[in-house]
């Protein structure tokens, strides 16, 4: 077996070595994958940048599971080997890589062997990664456990990640401070994540595990080393999930200037704010409300790069021509968009088996309502199927939908819905008196700003 790996490495670092060549000192890690019924053709090596894990190299496994990676390290870190279950949290392999290290693995389906020539702090990492593993079943995508379980449990884990921490003793000082507050990351990005997830059953709202209302504190992150962790923005996103669903107020959108005062240390502001505003789908509206607060703390190149990005996106429409569209109203009487130039428009495409959609009508009606004779209409899109068209006119009929009613002609194949890459619905669209887009992903009906922003453009 030992000869097999030495072959195949030798291969990976014959690969590598142009891209090394400048780099004096390299960790190879060898490693063999004995799983039962389980062909991996590839392996990846992650390490970490501002708090995300990123591919450092990747590696072809052979016919014996056998794969290997010399990689330079210029600064001792974590790494992480994924073989297909990394984001699956099905097992976590971390290394903390330093120069000089010769590393082997034995990977099963739930652990892992360590061995090797020079190892470094891995036996003590592996320990970590053991409390981690715990955890991790509560937090996994499909996962059937509930707080049923989970909440009896967590006391008992978060003990033993305690306790183990306590015994992270080395004579690497900033080694040890690293996985203190990689364990501690672990414990807290996993317990929340677990309440991120879909269960078949509920606690009542005010039922929390009560070492969490521990974590929170008003000054939250303070540590830049977080970035140094995989999982380092994760537990800032998920954190501020949970406090925001649990305020004991009605869940709202996240307040991000509100969230950044948790946040101490400025790399920290920065990288969390990147990542929040690319995963927040802001409206225009909402981006232009919060931007002037939040961009004087994206202050590194990659974040004032991405904003230059970002809000070419989201205005990449605005100005343009809106879709000439013609479809049928309850009385199967076309109605063409142009036929409203001169007006405001305002349009929700919806359908009658949408709940997210039904439950916006009633701020629909009232909006209708409040502004009917305002320079303004209102628009309501069904894009239920051709052939629940009798379905949407009772439905109409029935619940007395006020303003415009109208159904395309192919649901989401319809040319209002490709044009807009409509996928998901409600999905509401503004356009100008002239019939060109203020906005293709625009305010809600329930979000009291849509009439804040109405009120504006009637008055201009």
């Amino acid at each position: 077996m030992k000869k097999h790996i030495f072959y195949f490495i030798l291969t990976v670092f014959t690969a590598q070595i142009g891209f090394a060549s400048s780099i004096s000192e390299y960790a190879v890690i060898k490693g063999t994958i004995s799983i039962p019924d389980f062909i991996a053709k590839e392996v990846t090596l992650y390490n970490v940048e501002e708090g995300k894990p990123v591919v450092a190299a990747t590696a072809k496994v052979n016919s014996l599971g056998e794969f290997g990676f010399m990689t330079p390290v210029s600064a001792a870190g974590f790494y992480y080997v994924d073989y297909g279950q990394f984001k699956s949290r099905n097992q976590l392999i971390r290394l903390y890589l330093e120069p000089k290290l010769d590393i082997n693995l034995v990977i099963n389906k739930t652990s892992y062997v360590l061995s090797g020539k020079n190892v470094g702090q891995n036996v003590l990492v592996q320990k970590a990664n053991e409390i981690y593993n715990e955890f991790a079943p509560f937090a996994r995508l499909g996962g059937d456990a509930t707080y049923v379980e989970f909440y009896p449990w967590l006391d008992k884990g978060v003990s033993k990640a305690n306790e183990f921490s306590k015994t992270i003793k080395t004579k690497d000082a900033a080694f040890d401070k690293l996985l203190k507050l990689a364990v501690a990351t672990d414990v807290e990005e996993l317990t929340y994540t677990f309440f991120r997830m879909p269960r078949s059953a509920f606690p009542d709202k005010d039922d929390r595990p009560a070492v969490i209302k521990t974590w929170q504190t008003d000054k939250k992150f303070t540590d830049p080393d977080l970035l140094k962790l995989q999982n380092g923005v994760s537990l800032m996103s998920n954190y501020f999930f949970y406090v925001t669903m649990n305020s004991g107020d009605a869940p709202k959108r996240l307040d991000l200037a509100e969230a950044i005062t948790h946040i101490t240390d400025p790399a920290l502001k920065d990288v969390y704010l990147r990542d929040a505003v690319a995963g927040s789908r802001m409206k225009i509206e909402e981006y232009e409300k919060v931007a002037p607060s939040i961009k004087p703390y994206m202050i590194s190149n990659a974040s004032k790069t991405f904003l230059v990005e970002y809000e070419k996106v989201l205005h990449k429409n605005v100005g343009q021509k809106g879709l000439e569209f013609t479809y049928n109203d309850i009385n199967d009487k076309p109605v063409s968009f142009s036929d409203f130039k001169g007006k405001y428009v305002y349009i929700d495409l919806w359908a009658t088996w949408c709940g997210p959609c039904k439950a916006e009508i009633p701020h629909m009606k009232k909006i209708e309502e409040d502004y009917h004779d305002k320079n303004i209409v209102f628009v309501s899109l069904s894009l239920d199927k051709p052939k629940d068209a009798q379905k949407w006119k009772d439905f109409v009929t029935k619940e007395q939908l006020k303003g415009i009613q109208l159904m395309a002609d192919k649901d989401f194949a319809s040319a209002v819905a490709k044009n807009y890459d409509v996928n998901a619905i409600p999905r509401f669209l503004l356009f100008d008196t002239k019939g060109n887009i203020i906005n293709a992903d625009a305010l809600r009906p329930s979000n009291p700003e849509l009439r804040v922003q109405l009120d504006k453009l009637l008055k201009g």
